[in-house]
């Protein structure tokens, strides 16, 4: 399935609620694993264009998850790409990361200059 790279420079991105754990089946417990067998989590974020916010789930890799970010944080998702899908029940836009972290948020300015 073809991969679009997503431009986060023009978005800010906080974080919802603390990265955590994605099931494979939610009826056992079973957390999802990548091919190299890593486990993978499950990132909700408010993605804000245009002062319009979106909440939005990115998948990312373990190794890839800042372990100290919080709620209402301001993030960034380098790698960040949609993955558009289908299948008997529906179809959307899945979205993936190569990694979590917290943004570079500039300095306030003083109003002096």
């Amino acid at each position: 399935m073809r991969q679009i790279p997503v431009d986060t420079a023009v978005m800010t991105v906080m974080l919802i609620q603390a990265p955590e754990p994605k099931l494979k089946n939610r009826e056992t417990g079973e957390v999802a694993v990548d091919k190299s067998g890593k486990t993978l989590f499950n990132v909700n974020v408010a993605v804000i264009v245009d002062g319009r916010p979106d909440a939005v789930a990115v998948v990312v890799v373990e190794d890839g998850v800042q372990p100290d970010l919080f709620p209402g944080m301001p993030v960034a998702l380098p790698g960040l790409v949609a993955r558009p899908w289908e299948n008997d029940f529906g179809h959307g836009i899945s979205y993936k990361a190569t990694a979590v972290m917290a943004a570079q948020v500039p300095a306030a300015s003083n109003g002096k200059g």
